[in-house]
C-alpha cells in the first residue's frame, strides 16, 4: 500500500471552507499550514465504555445517519465518475507504480469529487510509494511550495535551499512520491516560474516524482501550457463534470444504505434534492447540506409531535419527506443571486470584498456609478497584505478574475471614455481612457452575506 505522511493541515475546503449553503459542516479552520494527509477512513459507529466500566448509550439510527450525511465523512465508496477513475489509474500506473515520473491536471467546480476520487484511487493502489497532499492556498509567495513539499515529506528545510533539496530528492529518492497540489493556481504568479519548475521537475529522465495539480479552473493550463509543451513536460487533462441527477441521487443513497437498511429519506424526497442541486450546481456537497437539513426538520417536527423535547435519549426515527426536502431547498438555496455568489471561488470572494472596500471609503452614490478597475486592482492587493495568506494575482490576471465574473452575471464591465461610464465619471478614476468600470449586478447585502459565510474573510469584513 503507498505510504502516507501523517497529516499537518487541513485541505483548503477546512480551510477557507468553501460551503455555500452549510451552517451544519462541524469543520476545524486552520489556515496556517499548507500540508494534509490523504488518507482517511470511513466513520464507523462503535459501543465504547467511560472510567467506571459503564456502557455509554449507542447513537440512535437517525443520528448515525445524520452523521454520514456530513461532508466531513468520507464516502464509503466512489459512486460513478468511471471515466475518471480509468484515467487516474492508468497515470498512476504509468508513473509512480512504475517508480516514474508524470504529471497530471485535474479541474472541476467545487464538490465533484476530485480530492474524494483522488484518495479511494491511491488507497486502493498496492503499490509501494509516498504521497502527499499540499493545499497551496495558505502559501504566502509560489516560492514557498519547495519546502511545503520537502516538510510533507518529513525533509527539513531552508527556504533558500528548498528548490535544489528538492531538485536532489527527485532523483535520489529511494521510493517513488506523488505530490498532489491542491488549489495549485495560487501558485500563479507574474511568469509562472515556480508551476513551469514543478512540472518540469515531474517530466525529468528517472525522476522519481509524479504530480497532480488540482484546481477549479479549466484554463489553468492555457496560461502556461504553451511553454510546457515545449519542453515535452505537458501534463495530462483531466476534468470533472459536475454530478448529474443519477450520480447524486446514488451517492446519497450509498451513504445511507452504510449505516441502516431501513429508509429513513424517502426515495422521491432524495431525488428532488438531487434533482435541485443538479439543474442549479451540481456540487454534491450542497445535496449533503440539504439532505442533513431536512433531517434536522424531521426530527425537530417528530420531537414536537412527541412532546419530549428534553429527554436526549429518546428514540427518534421519523421519516424525511419530499415536505422537509423542499423546506431545506427554500432555506439553504436562497435566491440566485445568491447562488451566483456562493459559486465563486476565493479569488473571486477577495475581488468583492475590496469593492465593498472601496464603495464603503467613497462618499458618492456609488450604485449609479462604475468604480475604476485600476482602483479596484489596488484595493485587491491591500486586501491580499491584510490576509497574509496568498500573494495577489498580476493585473492581468486580475482581469481574467474580472471577466469570469462578468461572465456569470455577478458584475459588469464597460469601457471608460475620459474616465466616465454613462455620463458619469467612474469611483476612483484618474480619467485614464484605457482603464474600464466594474458594477455589481447583485444588491451588495448579498454579497456582504456570500462573504461573511467564507471564514477566511467574515473576521475582517
Amino acid at each position: 500500500m503507498p505510504a502516507t505522511r501523517s497529516a499537518r493541515a487541513p485541505t483548503r475546503r477546512q480551510a477557507l471552507a468553501e460551503a455555500p449553503i452549510s451552517k451544519h459542516t462541524g469543520i476545524a479552520l486552520n489556515t496556517q499550514r499548507p500540508t494534509a494527509s490523504l488518507k482517511s477512513t470511513f466513520a464507523v459507529t462503535k459501543h465504547s465504555t467511560d472510567l467506571v466500566g459503564k456502557t455509554k448509550p449507542k447513537p440512535t439510527l437517525f443520528v448515525a445517519t445524520k452523521s454520514v450525511l456530513s461532508r466531513a465523512t468520507s464516502a464509503p465508496q466512489i459512486i460513478g465518475r468511471e471515466a475518471e477513475q480509468t484515467a487516474i489509474r492508468g497515470f498512476l500506473r504509468a508513473s509512480v507504480e512504475q517508480g516514474r515520473g508524470g504529471s497530471m491536471y485535474v479541474s472541476g467546480n467545487p464538490g465533484t469529487g476530485k480530492t474524494a476520487c483522488l484518495q479511494s484511487l491511491i488507497k486502493q493502489s498496492s503499490a509501494s510509494f509516498t504521497s502527499v497532499l499540499v493545499n497551496c492556498v495558505p502559501l504566502t509567495q509560489p516560492g514557498q511550495v519547495y519546502a511545503a513539499i520537502l516538510r510533507a515529506l518529513d525533509i527539513e528545510t531552508r527556504a533558500d535551499t528548498a528548490l535544489s533539496e528538492l531538485e536532489q530528492h527527485t532523483q535520489h529518492a529511494k521510493t517513488p512520491f506523488l505530490v498532489i497540489l491542491d488549489e495549485v493556481d495560487s501558485l500563479l504568479g507574474s511568469r509562472q516560474e515556480v508551476l513551469y519548475r514543478l512540472f518540469e521537475l515531474a517530466a525529468q529522465p528517472n525522476t522519481r516524482l509524479a504530480l497532480i495539480g488540482i484546481a477549479n479552473a479549466l484554463d489553468l493550463t492555457d496560461r502556461f501550457l504553451p511553454r510546457l509543451q515545449a519542453r515535452n513536460c505537458e501534463p495530462l487533462l483531466l476534468n470533472f463534470n459536475p454530478y448529474n441527477v443519477t450520480d447524486i441521487t446514488n451517492i446519497l443513497q450509498s451513504r445511507l444504505d452504510a449505516v441502516c437498511t431501513e429508509p429513513v429519506i424517502q426515495r422521491a424526497a432524495l431525488e428532488l434534492c438531487a434533482r435541485k442541486v443538479a439543474a442549479t450546481s451540481g456540487d454534491l456537497r450542497k445535496a449533503l447540506d440539504v439532505c442533513r437539513h431536512a433531517m434536522e426538520l424531521a426530527e425537530a417536527e417528530h420531537k414536537k409531535r412527541q412532546g419530549d423535547k428534553e429527554n436526549p435519549n429518546v428514540v427518534v426515527m421519523p421519516r424525511v419527506s419530499i415536505m422537509h426536502v423542499a423546506k431545506a431547498l427554500s432555506a439553504l438555496s436562497g435566491s440566485q443571486a445568491v447562488q451566483k455568489l456562493d459559486a465563486l471561488n476565493f479569488q473571486q470572494k477577495l475581488v468583492l470584498y475590496a469593492h465593498v472596500q472601496v464603495v464603503a471609503s467613497n462618499t458618492q452614490d456609488k450604485r449609479a456609478l462604475g468604480l475604476a478597475v485600476s482602483a479596484l486592482y489596488a484595493e485587491y492587493r491591500v486586501v491580499c497584505g491584510r490576509l497574509n495568506m496568498l500573494a495577489p494575482v498580476t493585473r492581468s490576471e486580475f482581469l481574467d478574475l474580472v471577466a469570469m465574473m462578468e461572465m456569470q452575471g455577478v458584475v459588469a464591465v464597460e469601457a471608460l471614455k475620459n474616465g466616465r461610464w454613462g455620463g458619469r465619471r467612474a469611483t476612483g478614476c484618474p480619467g485614464a481612457a484605457d482603464d474600464r468600470a466594474l458594477r455589481l449586478l447583485v444588491d451588495e447585502s448579498d454579497v456582504r452575506r456570500a462573504l461573511s459565510n467564507t471564514p477566511a474573510l467574515a473576521p475582517i469584513l
